[in-house]
């Protein structure tokens, strides 16, 4: 009875951390061509307000974050980033290939970046998750062979597209999709 009660509290403390902490995004490129993208969190509760705020993802100069290739298609490049967005400025070093974000824009006002600290920045985190990815794909030399593609959900619909289909795909790539696990979300590009 004793080994049952822990086993119950520790799934229910599990349960509500769980909850309070901002779940992680990862991508994982198992293709020879670099991936440049754009990771998209907003509050998909409040469609009647643009599910505001949305947040968007750049790097210091305000471009796409750009994730390196393999020439091995068993072995990914991986990034990681945190639920909190405040996190994400800061290298990782369980994902050393992951791009860090140098600015984060609110609600479309490229003029009024947020970089870190800043409070405002946990507060978003809190009351966002992670929506969708918007990528494109460059060959080794950086030369554009696909995209834009977009993984995730936008805002006020309840479709979900978790995969390429119907896109134009180029052809080292086979498919890209969108899952959540664990309240993780997961892209993955092969």
């Amino acid at each position: 009875m004793k080994k049952l009660l822990l086993l119950t509290a520790f799934i229910a403390s599990y349960c509500i951390s769980a909850q309070t902490t901002p779940p992680p995004i990862y991508i994982q490129n198992y293709t020879p061509n670099y991936v440049e993208y754009n990771l998209l969190k907003s509050n998909l509760g409040s469609s009647t307000t643009g599910c505001t705020p949305n947040l968007e993802a750049r790097d210091v100069t305000n471009n796409l974050l750009k994730l390196g290739y393999t020439n091995d298609p068993s072995v990914s490049i991986d990034a990681s980033y945190d639920g909190n967005v405040n996190n994400t400025f800061a290298f990782n070093a369980a994902y050393p290939s992951t791009p860090q974000v140098g600015r984060w824009i609110v609600n479309n006002n490229f003029a009024a970046p947020y970089y870190a600290p800043s409070g405002v920045l946990n507060v978003f985190s809190n009351v966002t998750t992670w929506t969708g990815i918007k990528f494109g794909v460059q060959d080794q030399s950086g030369v554009n062979v696909g995209g834009y593609y977009f993984l995730g959900q936008f805002c006020g619909s309840t479709t979900v597209f978790s995969n390429l289909a119907g896109n134009l795909i180029p052809p080292s790539m086979t498919d890209a999709v969108l899952f959540t696990v664990g309240g993780a979300t997961w892209v993955v590009i092969y």
